[in-house]
């Protein structure tokens, strides 16, 4: 399948382990397809002229993913290691576990998958993607509960408490000034 992207989307797609143009985006492609930008058609090539420049992208679907595990899984644990692309990957690994048990999780993810805590998520590869995938998958099992586990909710949850805290004070300082 051949189709056309803005060339920094194309980029992206296709964009090689260590490649700053590494994202999300690449890994999820790659390790459904082989990814291959082949051209690059400039702007005015087109009628009416576009601001941008157009890569054109072939697809080859691999008769079995390179993660063999479920879409939704491998999507999680991209996202969240993509979630800082700038810092080391495991800070947004850690992501994936509660609050309580963050530290002793994530560095038990990374040493199970061979995956070195300072690389930066455009360092990291699909057969690393593959490694997590799979230790973060047994970790899944092991506790039902994990998969469904989402910081945000915590986040959530404590800025609520926090809230609720606030406007308790907020009453009861009222009440004491009456």
């Amino acid at each position: 399948m051949t189709l056309t992207f803005q060339k920094e989307v194309a980029e992206r797609l296709a964009a090689s382990t260590g490649s700053k143009q590494r994202s999300r985006l690449s890994v999820m492609a790659q390790y459904l397809c082989r990814v291959q930008h082949v051209f690059t058609i400039p702007g005015r090539a087109f009628v009416p002229k576009p601001e941008v420049d157009v890569g054109v992208v072939h697809f080859t679907p691999l008769t079995q993913p390179r993660i063999q595990q479920p879409f939704p899984l491998v999507e999680k644990v991209v996202q969240n290691v993509f979630q800082f692309r700038r810092k080391y990957c495991h800070r947004g690994l850690g992501m994936l576990f509660p609050e309580a048990q963050r530290l002793e999780r994530t560095g038990r993810l990374l040493q199970l998958a061979d995956v070195d805590p300072t690389f930066r998520p455009c360092q990291l590869s699909v057969s690393h993607f593959k490694s997590l995938c799979d230790v973060y998958r047994r970790m899944c099992d092991e506790d039902p509960h994990l998969f469904a586990y989402n910081f945000r909710e915590e986040l959530r949850n404590h800025k609520r408490a926090g809230q609720d805290k606030e406007t308790g004070q907020d009453k009861e300082a009222s009440r004491e000034s009456l």
